[in-house]
């Protein structure tokens, strides 16, 4: 039986994770590690879900950080001139070829409710840039019709804006400390126009027409729609239809919850008819996620040079989002910063140790790679390829290739973050990056659903 996962679910989801993070019912965490290449060339492995390379992760992670925010998003769509748009449309499901919305330079936001035409009923590029921010859509010079919906602060914009992506949100109900943004875009929710008429498509064009004819809008319920055909009286065909301009808006009407007909009658000519695009029930700009079909969202966090747990003069070549890991004790990890590696320290260091080498026990046999070093403590890693054999206390510890020597005193202290806990939500691997204690990474993780 042919069978869809709707829209709504993926958006139920995606809000689902939102709100586990606002309520703070569940701990995101962003985690880097990998600091061995990948291969003797470093070419970066495509990752799996698999039970191997979810362990992978949890062996190499270096340091976790809590995640700092969290946004739905959306597609980002630029304005630029001379580019055709699509319009909103009630049978479209998804993101059409042609954005049907976009971000213009001061970064609002607008959907296009009826896209510009020529006489002929050719869509024609959209030249000007939308500008006005009233709660009413609004018919350009190029005949394109937009609705503000909000306008993406500055600091969301830090946050949430990547080269493909932008934050989408509902405003929730204002006070005496709102911004001047969230006040705006309050206002466009609360004043939309319920199952409005938003547009009016063509289905067929017809023949013989040699005058203007009526466009009827009628229904079960709805009012205050009306719209004009346009025609080419040579050819003896409708173009298309726009919605007809009333006061400093258009006549959209509203209440339309059943769908309207549409009929074309007179202009000596028949066979001309067309559909009604409705917006939903809750009008367009009630609730912005919704109006832009947003089912993901974005996690985002900066890893500061300095960041406590974080070591530097080492690489990472994995980012990973790890939700609800848990202390060593089986308590829930809450802090901000987290360090994952093992570590051990040493009773005399003979000759120095280098990061990134191997290092064996004479004794135990063990293996594993070295992370950092920090006086007499070695913060060390193991894979499939090391083994998992434990070091012990007391025995040479050798490098295997190079020349570190020295005694182990304590061979394992454990991080106070557990790394074999908390669920591996998202894998990203990439080529190695460099820490410092100067330079900050902007990581930003987005799911989509």
């Amino acid at each position: 039986m042919p069978a869809i996962i709707t829209r709504a679910l993926r958006k139920i989801l995606a809000r689902n994770f939102f709100d586990g993070f606002n309520l703070q019912s569940n701990y995101y965490y962003i985690g880097i590690g990998r600091s061995e290449q990948w291969d003797s060339s470093d070419t970066i492995r495509k990752p799996y879900d698999t039970v191997v390379d979810l362990q992978g992760v949890r062996d190499q992670l270096q340091s976790v950080k809590r995640v700092q925010a969290v946004s739905q998003v959306v597609p980002r769509n630029n304005w630029v001139s001379g580019t055709i748009y699509s319009q909103y449309d009630d049978l479209v499901a998804g993101y059409p070829a042609a954005p049907y919305y976009v971000k213009t330079d001061n970064n609002a936001v607008y959907v296009c409710l009826e896209t510009g035409r020529d006489v002929n009923g050719v869509i024609v590029p959209s030249i000007i840039e939308p500008q006005y921010s009233n709660d009413n859509s609004f018919r350009l010079g190029d005949g394109y019709v937009w609705k503000f919906l909000y306008t993406i602060s500055a600091e969301k914009a830090n946050s949430f804006m990547s080269s493909n992506f932008m934050p989408v949100q509902q405003q929730d109900p204002i006070d005496s400390n709102s911004t001047g943004i969230e006040v705006r875009q309050h206002g466009v929710q609360e004043n939309t126009k319920p199952a409005a008429i938003t547009s009016i498509v063509l289905s067929s064009r017809g023949t013989g027409y040699t005058s203007v004819p009526t466009v009827s809008i009628t229904g079960q319920s709805g009012s205050g729609a009306s719209a004009t055909a346009h025609i080419d009286s040579a050819l003896g065909i409708v173009t298309h239809i726009t919605i007809d301009p009333d006061s400093s808006t258009l006549s959209h009407g509203s209440g339309y919850f059943n769908k309207p007909v549409i009929t074309i009658t007179g202009g000596g000519g028949t066979g001309a008819s067309a559909r009604a695009v409705v917006a939903p029930d809750s009008g367009v700009g009630r609730d912005a996620v919704n109006d832009l079909r947003s089912t993901a969202i974005m996690f985002h966090s900066q890893l500061e040079g300095d960041d406590s747990d974080f070591i530097t003069g080492q690489d990472f070549r994995q980012v990973s989002l790890i939700r609800d890991p848990r202390k060593q004790n089986g308590q829930y990890f809450t802090d901000l910063t987290g360090n994952a590696m093992d570590k051990m320290t040493l009773s005399s260091i003979i000759q120095p140790y280098t990061v990134d080498k191997k290092i064996e026990g004479q004794s135990s046999g063990a293996i594993a790679y070295v992370d950092y070093i920090d006086s007499n403590e070695i913060f060390y890693h193991q894979t499939d390829s090391t083994g998992f054999i434990a070091f012990s206390d007391g025995e040479i510890l050798q490098e295997l290739n190079g020349t570190g020597d020295g005694i182990v005193d304590s061979a394992l202290i454990k991080p106070k973050l557990d790394r074999e806990t908390g669920d591996i939500l998202y894998i990203d691997n990439r080529a190695a990056v460099l820490r410092d204690t100067t330079q900050a990474e902007d990581v930003k993780i987005i799911i989509s659903f």
